[in-house]
């Protein structure tokens, strides 16, 4: 059965850089994104299959990341979930703030799409055991 992997993220063109990756691991993954926080909030509790894995960007539109990330830790039936923070970011503070907010890990959007690549399938190896 394929693991299914959240992308959540107001920038269209990191979507599709970001679910191109994903669709070139060679894995059996199923991909659903959406635009933002209060879609990704939405669509994690309408009852339905959970995702394996959440690549959440930090700075949205509307709701941040870090808020995200806080509502799913708060969500007893969501905060098991593993959020992944992609940002093109560097403040020490921003990571300080996801990891305080409750985010499992953090890869920096710095478009070397080879770099990239090795950053999402090390995330993969790890949490899709």
């Amino acid at each position: 059965m394929p693991h299914t992997i959240l992308i959540v993220d107001d920038d269209p063109d990191d979507i599709e850089i970001t679910r191109r990756v994903l669709l070139k691991t060679g894995r059996e993954i199923r991909v659903t994104a959406v635009a933002g926080g209060e879609h990704a909030l939405q669509l994690l509790q309408q009852g339905g299959d959970l995702p394996s894995l959440i690549f959440l960007d930090l700075k949205m539109c509307g709701m941040s990341g870090i808020d995200t990330v806080r509502r799913i830790r708060a969500d007893g039936r969501l905060k098991h979930l593993p959020v992944i923070i992609i940002t093109n970011s560097a403040l020490e503070s921003d990571m300080r703030k996801a990891y305080d907010a409750g985010a499992d890990s953090f890869i920096h959007k710095a478009f070397d799409i080879d770099q990239f690549s090795k950053e999402i399938n090390a995330h993969l190896d790890f949490w899709l055991k």
